[in-house]
């Protein structure tokens, strides 16, 4: 279970570092205001979802 969320963090991290890559370079004249914004949500709820995984996986190592 452990390796699973793991995998699934790393895979959420490097989709984070992506989605941030690509937010720094973005204006107003290559994403409308409304897409910025869903997208600057969307990234929002990632780093939420890291946090929770991070969470998961520390409360699953010390159970051990």
């Amino acid at each position: 279970m452990i390796k699973k969320l793991e995998k699934e963090l790393k895979e959420l991290n490097t989709k984070r570092n992506k989605l941030s890559k690509f937010l720094s370079k973005q204006n107003k004249k290559t994403l409308s205001a409304n897409q910025l914004r869903l997208l600057k949500e969307q990234k929002q709820a990632m780093d939420k979802y890291a946090k929770v995984l991070k969470l998961r996986i520390e409360d699953l190592k010390e159970a051990k």
